[in-house]
């Protein structure tokens, strides 16, 4: 059966696609970053991805329903913490930087390969991952065009669920060995690093404006997710979709730079390893 998109694409299509690849071989405007012009078969696959989108769906009210449950966990957990100490609050750190290995890893084995174990049961999560956002969105078309289509850049409201819940036993650990006030940052730090990833993801495929251009880690994570939208890296390269710390680490960047350089790359291209010059730095030259 034909995958979604696929319907009607034909030699005709292809050569079409040829010809823009050869013809986008320019800086885009200023006003066209990460908007490049789509090949036939993305547009096709978008048209036919957005028909499937149910009528009663509010991109708002799938961002409300992930934000306002977060934010209301934040709340909940700030309002319990009373005069916390320096040791305390560093508590934040060494979770922080495993929350980060946790998303790169998550994203490199669960999203970018498939995983049939557990009963199939993050096999949605490949396909998802895989065969629809990578179609969606390419390294030259980043960019969607109504909050319709956040359908297809937000998880699904019930992913911050699942991870409060596996949450709840090691904040109460903390709490009961340490102390409250670490209990309560343990709790409180999943659904903030969750909302910065959602928030990130979101602003990697808006479309170009000063502030993301211009707003330091912002768009750094913009750019190195639109390179890791290439096709010919997508599967191994820049994972990290909050702060590439664990891309450096790990040497899944397509940087060849320190951890500091990394975090503020912005749309800077003069350090793209060599060895990705010619697949990932050609597509991403035509949009940045």
């Amino acid at each position: 059966m034909p995958s979604p998109g696929r319907q009607g694409y034909s030699r005709v299509g292809q050569e079409k696609d040829d010809l823009i690849e050869r013809q986008q071989g320019c800086h885009m405007d200023k006003e066209n970053f990460f908007s490049g012009q789509m090949t036939e078969k993305q547009r096709a696959f978008r048209e036919e991805y957005k028909r499937g989108i149910a009528k009663w769906y509010s991109g708002w009210g799938h961002l409300l329903s992930i934000y306002l449950p977060g934010l209301a966990v934040i709340a909940f957990c700030v309002d319990n913490i009373h005069a916390p100490t320096l040791a305390e609050i560093a508590i934040l750190g060494p979770i922080l930087i495993f929350y980060n290995f946790n998303e790169w890893w998550i994203h490199k084995n669960a999203m970018h390969h498939p995983v049939k174990k557990l009963g199939g049961a993050l096999m949605p999560v490949y396909h998802r991952h895989v065969h629809q956002h990578h179609q969606y969105f390419t390294s030259k078309r980043m960019t969607y065009d109504t909050n319709r289509e956040w359908r297809i850049v937000l998880f699904p409201p019930y992913a911050l669920l699942i991870f409060l819940v596996a949450t709840v036993p090691f904040a109460l650990i903390i709490g009961y060995v340490w102390s409250a006030n670490a209990g309560f940052l343990v709790m409180l730090s999943t659904p903030f690093y969750y909302l910065n990833y959602e928030t990130f993801h979101l602003c990697c495929h808006v479309k170009e404006n000063w502030f993301v251009r211009n707003c330091p880690l912002i768009n750094t994570i913009r750019r190195h997710h639109a390179a890791h939208h290439s096709q010919p890296i997508m599967m191994e390269r820049n994972m990290n979709l909050t702060y590439p710390i664990t891309d450096w680490y790990m040497g899944t960047s397509d940087l060849n730079r320190g951890l500091f350089g990394h975090l503020f790359n912005g749309y800077d291209q003069r350090y793209i390893k060599d060895e990705f010059q010619n697949d990932q730095g050609a597509d991403l030259r035509q949009s940045v």
